[in-house]
This record gives structure tokens, C-alpha cells and sequence, in this order.
């Protein structure tokens, strides 16, 4: 037998075995089996969902607080200073 149809044959019993085994691991796939407890994924396709935001037909109104604090001790000196780029860590 000839060299060159040797090889020929050998890679067309690899190949064979391979598709063989390919087909073995996925018959034994059972990822549509829906009793896994790790199989958590959503049933809705965020590409077709249709996502609606509430809608509000004036504007939002907010009242102005002028109110001073009540309760708690002010701070001592009651200003406060600009940093001047000194000190830090």
C-alpha cells in the first residue's frame, strides 16, 4: 500500500472518530432540561421586550425650603474656610 494512501486513510479514521465523539457529547447535552437548578435564564428576548417608562403630564413641583435647622449644636465658629493647598496627608 502505498505511503501517501496510508496517511489518507488514517486521517479519514480520525476524522471519523471525531465526528463520532462529537455526536456522542452532543446526544448527551441536556441543557433544555428545565429540573437544573443552575439553568436560571430569563424567558424574555431583551431585544422584542418592550420597556415602557411612566409618563407624567406636568412637571414635577418642588417648594423652595427657607426653613432653618431645628435640634443639634451648630458648628463652632460658624464659617468655614477656603483650603489653601497646604497640609494633607
Amino acid at each position: 500500500m502505498d505511503t501517501r494512501t496510508r496517511w489518507i486513510l488514517g486521517l479519514l479514521i480520525c476524522l471519523v472518530i471525531g465526528l463520532g465523539i462529537a455526536l456522542i457529547i452532543v446526544a448527551g447535552d441536556d441543557s433544555n432540561d428545565s429540573s437544573n437548578p443552575a439553568d436560571t435564564r430569563s424567558t424574555v428576548n431583551p431585544a422584542t421586550e418592550r420597556l415602557t417608562e411612566p409618563t407624567t403630564s406636568r412637571a414635577p413641583t418642588t417648594t423652595p425650603s427657607t426653613t432653618t435647622p431645628s435640634g443639634g449644636t451648630p458648628v463652632p465658629g460658624g464659617t468655614t474656610s477656603v483650603p489653601n493647598g497646604q497640609g494633607g496627608l
